[in-house]
């Protein structure tokens, strides 16, 4: 009964919180987002409040705030920054990830066919290996570091530069070896 009460009264702390603060919690999104030059609009507003009310409601802020500190403006602006940095992180991690991802599917889908034509000597012969046993293969990142001899780590990080030297090189390059122009 006792915490059901505390809970009650923690649910009402909250939601008087919210209520009263909501605007400041808003303009303090926007202020955050013309500093990092990111795009403003009522839906990307309303998503980071709720990444903020959450983070505030889990990791129960509002206990530990203390106005002998900080003035609640300065408070609240730090963790609308934090949770838009952690957005943005997460964000371009994301596309980080779904290039990889999606330059692997394209090699491994052309792989019999461009492996002949990467110049020799854009890989070196360890990144070929890599390749060839992770992509064409289908190892994971342990077998091959089984049959290479190498740490997991040294397989993920030469396979990772091999990728992006050959993005970089098709990217830069027409498969006859000439220049886009762009």
């Amino acid at each position: 009964m006792k915490q059901c009460l505390h809970d009650k009264i923690s649910v009402d702390v909250y939601n008087d919180f919210f209520v009263d603060h909501t605007s400041l919690i808003k303009r303090t999104i926007v202020s955050v987002l013309k500093k990092f030059n990111s795009r403003i609009d009522a839906n990307v507003v309303d998503d980071i409040y709720q990444n903020v009310a959450l983070k505030i409601i889990k990791n129960n802020y509002l206990e530990r705030y203390d106005s002998k500190k900080a003035k609640l403006s300065s408070w609240i602006y730090v963790i609308v920054e934090s949770s838009i940095i952690d957005d943005i992180r997460k964000q371009q991690k994301h596309k980080t990830e779904t290039l990889d991802e999606t330059f692997a599917i394209g090699v491994t889908t052309h792989f019999f066919s461009v492996r002949n034509y990467i110049p020799k000597s854009l890989l070196t012969e360890r990144q070929m290996e890599i390749l060839i046993l992770t992509i064409e293969k289908d190892y994971s990142t342990k077998e091959a570091s089984t049959v290479l001899s190498l740490s997991e780590s040294a397989v993920r990080c030469m396979k990772h530069q091999a990728l992006r030297r050959l993005r970089n090189y098709y990217t830069k390059y027409d498969s006859y070896g000439g220049k886009h122009d762009h």
